[in-house]
C-alpha cells in the first residue's frame, strides 16, 4: 500500500468520524414489509459510520457494525386476531376506509409503547441522539414524542404515498381535481362524481383526524411518555407539523404525477435493486421451467385463507389447470388439501424480488401491495391483481389504467375469470411492452437512490433539522390556505362595486326621469298658454 493510499484512508476516516451521528430508528411495529424495505437505508447509515440504534421485532441474520438492535416482541398475531382485521377485509364504505386504520392505531400503539424496551428508552437519561427515524404518519403518531424527549429532529418514513392526514401535516396538500386518494380506486382522470367523493373523503379524513383521531393518539402519547420535561410536551398535531423530512417509499413510475414540496424525498424500489441470488433449489426449479413460471403471493400479511371459501376454491382450482409452473406462497396448511396441481410449488416464503428478476418468470399474481408493485415494475413483470383493501384497490386501478396488468374483484372472482386474465396478460404483447416502459422510467434516476436518501438524511443532521424546508403553508389557517378570506375580500369588492354602480345608475335614471318629467310639464304649460 502506497504512502498516498495510507493518507487517503486516514483522511477518509477522520472525515467520517467527524460527521458521525447517533440515530434512533423506531420501527417496533410488526410490519415486516415496511421494515424490510427500510432496512437497506438503516444498514447503509451504519456502514457510512453513523451509530444506529434500531428498535424492531425483526432480528438481523448477520450483525452490522455500528448498528445496535433493541428487539421488542412481535405482536402481529395479537393485532391480527382482533376484529379490526376482519373489518379491513369486509367493510368497503368510504367512512370505514377512514376509520378502520384509526382503530388499528388505537389498538397497536399502547401495545408498542408498553414494551419494556420502549419504556427504557423513554426513561433513558444518558443516551443522546442527533436524529430520530420513525413511521410517525402511519398509525404511529405518538412516536413523534421521541423528538421532544431527545431534543432531536424527526424524519418520518412513509411506507406508501400520502394519506390525507400525512399530506395535510407536511404541507403537501393534494390537488384533488386530478390526484385520487389511495383509499379510493380512481385514476387521475376522474368523473365529476368521483371528484366529489375524492374531495369529501379527503376533508372528512382531515377533519375527523383533527377532531377525534389525533386527540386520542395525543392522550395515548401522554399516558406512556413520562420523563423529565414531558409536562411541557406540545400537542401531537404541533409535533407532527415540525417533522423535518418525509422519506417516502414510492416512485412516480407506480403512480400519478403530483407536486411535492422539498420536505419529501422518494426512495421507492430501493429493496428491488441488486437482488440476491436465488437459493439453489429454487434456481433449479425456475431454470427447468421452460414454459415459464407464474408467481402467486398476497404479501407478508394477507393470505388466500383471508378470502371467502368460494374465492379460495376459484384461485386454487385455476392455478392447478395452468401448464406453467406456479410458485404459490401459502401460509395456511389447512388449504393444502385444496391444491391438486402437480405444477405447483408451495412454500410459506419466497424471495420475491429474486423470483421476479428471473428471466423465466412470466407473470405475477398479487394483491396489489405497493412494495410488490414496485418490485414488479422494477423487474418489468406484468401482473394480475386481486386487491384486498385500501391502497391495493388504488394500485390495481393504476395497473389497469397504464396497461401493465389486469385487475379482478375478490368478491366475485371465478376460476374462469382468473384463467382468462392470466391468458390475456401472457399472450397480449402490449402488457409486456407497457411494463418495460414503466421499468425504464422507474430506473431512470439522476443519482443512485441510496446515495440520494443518505444525502438528505445527513442534510437534516448537518442543518439541525433543516427548518428551512418546512413550507409556510403549515402556519396558515385552513381558510387562508384555501384563499377563502381573499375570495371573500374580492367578492365583497365586486358586490360593493355592483352596489355603487347600481346606486349611480339609480340616481342617474332618477335624474333623467325628473328632467323628462320637468320637460313634459313645461311643454304642457306652453301648450295651455298658447291656447289661451
Amino acid at each position: 500500500m502506497t504512502k498516498f493510499q495510507n493518507i487517503l484512508i486516514l483522511v477518509t476516516f477522520l472525515v467520517t468520524s467527524g460527521n458521525t451521528a447517533n440515530i434512533l430508528v423506531m420501527v417496533p411495529m410488526p410490519f415486516v414489509s415496511h421494515t424490510m424495505n427500510f432496512m437497506p437505508i438503516f444498514k447503509e447509515l451504519a456502514i457510512r459510520g453513523h451509530n444506529v440504534t434500531l428498535v424492531s421485532p425483526f432480528p438481523q441474520k448477520t450483525p452490522v457494525a455500528n448498528l445496535t438492535e433493541i428487539l421488542v416482541p412481535n405482536v402481529l398475531n395479537d393485532l391480527f386476531d382482533t376484529s379490526i382485521v376482519k373489518d379491513i377485509l369486509t367493510k368497503d364504505d368510504f367512512i370505514s376506509k377512514i376509520t378502520i386504520l384509526w382503530e388499528f392505531g388505537f389498538e397497536s400503539m399502547p401495545r408498542a409503547l408498553k414494551f419494556e424496551q420502549v419504556q427504557r428508552l423513554i426513561h433513558d437519561t444518558d443516551s443522546k441522539f442527533d436524529l430520530i427515524l420513525a413511521e410517525t404518519f402511519f398509525i404511529q403518531e405518538p412516536f413523534v414524542a421521541f423528538g421532544h424527549k431527545f431534543n432531536a429532529p424527526i424524519i418520518n418514513i412513509m411506507p406508501a404515498f400520502f394519506f390525507p392526514l400525512s399530506a395535510h401535516l407536511t404541507g403537501n396538500h393534494l390537488p384533488l381535481s386530478y390526484s385520487p386518494l389511495n383509499k379510493l380506486g380512481y385514476s387521475d382522470h376522474m368523473t365529476f362524481l368521483e371528484r366529489v367523493l375524492n374531495f369529501l373523503v379527503y376533508y372528512l379524513d382531515i377533519i375527523g383526524s383533527d377532531l377525534y383521531y389525533l386527540n386520542k393518539q395525543d392522550a395515548i402519547m401522554r399516558e406512556y411518555f413520562k420523563y423529565p420535561g414531558s409536562e411541557n410536551l406540545p400537542q401531537i398535531q404541533e409535533l407532527l407539523r415540525t417533522t423535518s423530512l418525509t422519506l417516502m417509499d414510492y416512485n412516480m413510475a407506480v403512480g400519478y404525477p403530483v407536486p411535492l414540496h422539498k420536505n419529501v424525498v422518494l426512495f421507492g424500489g430501493i429493496n428491488a435493486q441488486g437482488p440476491d441470488k436465488l437459493p439453489a433449489d429454487l434456481q433449479k426449479i425456475m431454470d427447468d421451467a421452460k414454459d415459464g413460471v407464474i408467481y402467486l403471493s398476497f404479501g407478508s400479511y394477507f393470505q388466500i385463507s383471508f378470502l371467502e371459501p368460494l374465492a379460495q376454491d376459484a384461485i386454487l382450482s385455476a392455478i392447478g389447470k395452468l401448464k406453467l409452473k406456479v410458485l404459490l406462497k401459502l401460509d395456511d396448511p389447512s388449504l393444502l388439501k385444496k391444491v391438486s396441481g402437480k405444477n405447483i410449488e408451495i412454500r410459506s416464503w419466497f424471495p420475491q424480488s429474486e423470483i421476479l428478476a428471473h428471466p423465466n418468470c412470466k407473470l405475477f399474481i398479487t394483491h396489489g401491495g405497493l412494495h410488490g408493485l414496485m418490485e414488479a415494475v422494477y423487474h418489468a413483470m406484468p401482473m394480475v391483481v386481486l386487491p384486498f383493501m385500501a391502497d391495493q384497490i388504488f394500485n390495481a386501478k393504476f395497473v389497469e389504467t397504464v396497461g401493465i396488468g389486469v385487475s379482478l374483484n375478490k368478491q366475485t372472482i371465478t376460476d374462469v375469470q382468473l384463467l382468462q386474465a392470466v391468458d390475456t396478460v401472457l399472450h397480449n404483447p402490449s402488457y409486456r411492452e407497457k411494463i418495460k416502459e414503466r421499468s425504464s422510467i422507474f430506473k431512470d434516476q439522476p443519482i443512485p437512490t441510496m446515495d440520494h436518501v443518505i444525502y438528505w438524511i445527513e442534510y437534516v443532521i448537518r442543518h439541525r433539522g433543516a427548518p428551512h424546508l418546512r413550507p409556510a403553508v403549515l402556519d396558515l389557517h385552513w381558510y387562508q390556505y384555501l384563499m377563502l378570506d381573499v375570495i371573500a375580500f374580492y367578492t365583497l369588492i365586486v358586490f360593493l362595486i355592483l352596489y355603487i354602480v347600481k346606486k349611480i345608475l339609480s340616481l342617474f335614471f332618477r335624474c333623467v326621469k325628473r328632467i323628462i318629467f320637468r320637460d313634459n310639464v313645461c311643454k304642457q304649460k306652453n301648450k295651455k298658454s298658447k291656447k289661451e
